[in-house]
């Protein structure tokens, strides 16, 4: 079987090359790399070009404009591959992430690789908690795209990735793969979480309008009950607006404490895990309303049509 491995990009200057050289150093090497460009601004094709020019890996490079759903379709659209392997940049692969992830592709669809996160810093061990899995169900766990393989026949007869999300494209495209899928955990790439309190806001964010427009439940109902938290917690601001305003920081202080006690490793971590959750929760909220009235405006735009 041909073993194809698909990785779309934009703007990754700073991730393109150590992901590349991890592909390189792989104990089985994929007899192609299709990497789909989505219109860098910045020297990522340049040094791709670069790099591919030196390398004996066999790289193949295309531009196609849209979202990774459209990006990932159109790389494997191209691949000459009966097997495909998906990671991301920003990713590094463990040297023996491709040989485990496509191995038992000669008797199942797919296949779900696992990840482990850089936590060098404070703040990205405590934003690794909410962003990321430190330990997976095989029976529950939905990959992403950081880490998956199937085959091209899989994914032909879902219809390939959902090109209408921006967001949570690969948590559907996994839901619709999980009959006969297969966990294995030591197929393992490594990826770092948000380093600032902007891009955790922004991923969380994300994360949530992409729940919005996949009406992906398993996670939407969690973002409903944050906004639920915060209507009980404001409709009480006028029933006991003293004790209510008061009692909130140490409530929630003391909650966030003993929501994260296995991992306060650290002095700050529990101030730290406090604005963080607050910061997570404001981001879920603005997600919510956002989607909310794109909904309304989409709602407005198809009655006006018809």
């Amino acid at each position: 079987m041909k073993l194809s491995l698909v990785v779309t990009v934009k703007n990754e200057a700073k991730s393109v090359l150590p992901l590349l050289q991890s592909v390189e150093a792989q104990s089985e090497l994929p007899d192609e790399i299709i990497i789909v460009d989505a219109g860098s601004t910045d020297q990522t094709v340049n040094l791709i070009k670069k790099f591919q020019a030196r390398s004996k890996l066999n790289i193949k490079v295309f531009r196609k404009h849209g979202n990774r759903a459209v990006g990932r379709n159109f790389g494997i659209a191209k691949a000459i591959g009966q097997g495909i392997a998906v990671t991301d940049a920003g990713c590094t692969l463990d040297k023996n992430w491709f040989k485990l992830i496509t191995l038992p592709l000669n008797k199942v669809d797919v296949v779900a690789g696992f990840y482990h996160m850089t936590t060098d810093t404070l703040f990205t061990q405590c934003s690794a908690l909410f962003v990321g899995v430190v330990s997976a169900d095989a029976h529950k766990f939905l990959p992403s795209s950081r880490s998956i393989a199937f085959t091209k026949a899989a994914w032909a007869k879902i219809g390939g990735y959902p090109e209408h999300l921006d967001y949570a494209e690969d948590l559907i495209f996994a839901q619709k793969l999980k009959t006969g899928m297969i966990f294995e955990p030591r197929a393992w790439v490594e990826w770092t979480p948000p380093q600032n309190m902007f891009a955790f806001f922004t991923a969380i964010k994300n994360y949530t309008l992409g729940n919005v427009n996949a009406l992906y439940w398993p996670h939407l109902s969690k973002n409903f009950l944050v906004a639920i938290r915060y209507i009980l917690f404001a409709i009480s601001i006028f029933a006991l607006p003293s004790l209510v305003t008061l009692s909130f920081i140490p409530i929630y202080f003391l909650y966030t404490t003993i929501k994260f006690r296995n991992h306060l490793h650290h002095p700050l971590a529990p101030n730290l895990l406090f604005v963080l959750q607050l910061t997570a929760d404001t981001a879920v909220i603005i997600a919510l309303l956002q989607g909310l009235y794109d909904s309304l405006v989409q709602t407005d735009i198809r009655s006006s049509r018809n």
